[in-house]
Formats: C-alpha cells, structure tokens, sequence
C-alpha cells in the first residue's frame, strides 16, 4: 500500500476522539466501563432514533395530499410506479402489495386508515412495532418454508438449490458462504432442534442478531483485560482492529448522527 492510499484508509476510519466521545455515551452508568448490554441499549436507542429522522423524509415524498399522513392508496401508489413487463413480475407486485397492505393495516394502531408519523415508522421499519414485524416474519416463512411444515430447515433457511445428498458447494467463496450462513442459523436454532420457528426468525428478520453479533464483536475486539468491557481506553486501541469489520459502519453512522 502507498502513502496515498494509506491516507485514504485513515480518512475513512473513525478518529479516536469519536470513539471516545462515542463511549461516553455508551456509558450510560458512568463507570468508565461499556458492557454489551448498555452498547445494545444504545444501538437500539440509535435505531429508533434515526428511522425516526429518515421517514419524515420518505413521508414528504409519497403524501400526495400533504396532510401529513399516509394511505394506503398513497403507499401503494409508490410501490407500483412502474407497470410489470411481464406475468412474473406482476404476479410479484400484487404479492408485494398484498404484503405492504398487511403491513400497513398492522401499523394503523388507532385504525384511522391513515398512518401518523409514529404508524410511518412502523411500516417502513417493522423492527420497531411488533405487529409489523409478526406479519414480515410470517410472510418470510411462507415464502421460504418449501415443504409448508411451520418452520425451516437449513436448506430453506439458505434458499440454496440442494442436489440429491444435499446442498452442493462449489469454490472457496461458496464454501465461505455456506459456513457463514450454517454458523448463522445454528446460532439463531436457540433451542437446538435443527428447525428454525418463527420465535427464531424473528431474531434474523428484526435485525437483533446482526445487532446483537455486531455488539459483541465490538466489546470483545476491544477488552483486553477479560471483564467483557471496554474502557474509552480499550476502544480508542482497538480504532484500527475495528475499522475492518461491520462494527465499523455502526460507529460511523452513530458518530454522524449526533454530529461528533
């Protein structure tokens, strides 16, 4: 690597007095320590707040009566903006707008057949309300689970075409990808019983297990003492360990929003 380009790479990798600043925050008891519980808190905290900011914009976009809410002829005017060319890709629409109008019922708390700007959040961000998300994660099942049992086996859970004996693997990056998906789906299987339920791919679908792996990783990339906690001292070391990895992007993102 040369020097400009190794330039770059610190250009773009988080300077340490964000971290610390990030830490701060992380803090929320203010012992000097992070624990993963008070980094999920936040990344929690965090996710909530920035759907928040970025529906406002998406609401401005589609209320065509600028009234400030949403219908449901509105939202589904925006997913059918262009005409399917084909049978396949109709078909696809009008499942797609059966599952928006799900979606969009299951967010309309006080069932005005409108959605506030709470009820907007929802329905593009089905992670924050339960219902939401209970319909997204049915809908996921439904399309996965090939065999219509109520749960999916690993091969379901991976969408790959299995041969006779199995799923087959071609190359290093397949191979790569099939251990990454495997690891993935045994440690979403909680109770061990080779069959995710929709309990357990709720996790996946909600994004708390990407969230929740990210977080680990986070505090067990930084402590180095074995409490599993990261003093600002143990994250501002860890800087470079940690701009290789997904941890990274949540950092940025974070250190953005509250414009440190």
């Amino acid at each position: 690597m040369d020097e400009e380009e190794e330039g770059e790479d610190l250009e773009e990798t988080i300077s340490k007095d964000k971290l610390r600043a990030l830490h701060a925050k992380f803090d929320k008891n203010g012992d000097g320590k992070v624990s993963l519980a008070e980094v999920l808190e936040f990344a929690d905290h965090q996710a909530h707040a920035i759907a928040g900011r970025d529906v406002k914009t998406i609401l401005e976009e589609i209320d065509a009566d600028k009234d400030g809410k949403l219908s449901l002829q509105e939202h589904l005017n925006d997913i059918h903006r262009d005409e399917p060319e084909t049978e396949e890709e109709r078909k696809e629409l009008e499942l797609q707008k059966k599952l928006e109008t799900e979606k969009f019922m299951a967010a309309d708390a006080d069932k005005d057949q409108k959605l506030d700007i709470k009820e907007v959040v929802s329905l593009f961000f089905p992670e924050t309300n339960a219902a939401v998300l209970s319909v997204v994660v049915k809908d996921t099942m439904k399309a996965r689970d090939k065999d219509g049992d109520g749960v999916l086996s690993f091969k379901e859970f991976s969408e790959q075409e299995p041969d006779d004996e199995g799923i087959t693997v071609e190359g290093d990056e397949e191979k790569a990808q099939h251990d990454d998906e495997l690891k993935d789906f045994k440690n979403l299987d909680k109770d061990g019983d080779g069959v995710l339920n929709l309990e357990e791919l709720k996790a996946w679908e909600s994004g708390v297990f990407h969230t929740e792996a990210a977080m680990l990783r986070l505090i067990q990339t930084a402590d180095k003492d074995g409490d599993m906690q990261a003093t600002a001292e143990e994250l501002e070391n860890a800087r470079e360990e940690l701009a290789s990895t997904d941890v990274h992007d949540h950092l940025m993102e974070w250190a953005e929003s509250h414009e440190l």
